[in-house]
């Protein structure tokens, strides 16, 4: 997965240095992807919940040589590990954000562009179908919370009509916040965590399949 990673920014970072040479994307366009989220900043998550899907979708507005906004929502599975599981533990967790997008397209042949996006927002982190450790500990851990994020994407896509394209991006998301066992009351199912890390609020690697959509006509 490094190594996929490392070739898609190197070759996204080759193109956005090409020269322009094809006429401007549509004006209004809808933007989705799907990939699997990687966990790289804390050790107690990755040892607590792994990704299993995460999507999302874009409405967007162009503004100006190809620079556009947009409003978007997310959608981020993770079910639990081998560690919980083993223990007939399968709370999962769900993710959803909405989020601001400024991005911007850069054709490097007539039919293919690179798109380098931020997307900015606010979400909500719920822990669903939780096993508790004792009946006593039911309703007195939160099962949610909220969270601040921020992501940045470095794509190529590839125009298989005139106002659609597939293609792939690479993505980095860092979220505002720890990851907490204590906040679902899972954490006594995990008594040892000797030497698992989580000093770093939680930050992911996605690869993903996109997919682009222009609305109306070229301008």
């Amino acid at each position: 997965m490094k190594s996929i990673a490392f070739s898609l920014l190197l070759l996204s970072s080759v193109l956005l240095n090409a020269q322009d040479k094809a006429p401007p994307l549509p004006r209004f366009s809808i933007r989705a992807s799907c990939g699997i989220p990687k966990y790289v900043s804390s050790q107690l998550l990755q040892h607590a919940f792994s990704g299993v899907i995460t999507g999302d979708a874009t409405v967007n507005y162009k503004l100006f040589s190809n620079f556009f906004v947009g409003v978007g929502y997310s959608y981020t599975y993770l079910q639990a590990q081998k560690a919980l599981r083993d223990q007939r533990v399968n709370t999962y967790t769900e993710i959803q954000n909405g989020y601001l997008k400024v991005g911007y397209d850069r054709f490097f042949s007539d039919n293919a562009f690179t798109t380098l996006s931020i997307n900015a927002g606010y979400g909500l982190t719920s822990y669903k179908g939780i096993t508790y450790y004792n009946d006593t500990l039911k309703g007195k851990f939160p099962t949610y919370y909220n969270s601040a994020f921020v992501e940045t994407q470095l794509g190529v896509y590839f125009l298989v009509d005139p106002n659609i394209a597939i293609g792939g991006h690479i993505g980095y998301n860092f979220n505002f916040s720890k990851f907490d066992l204590n906040k679902p009351s899972i954490d006594k199912w995990l008594p040892n965590q000797t030497g698992v890390t989580n000093k770093w609020d939680i930050s992911s690697i996605t690869l993903c399949f996109g997919f682009y959509y222009g609305i109306g006509k070229k301008k």
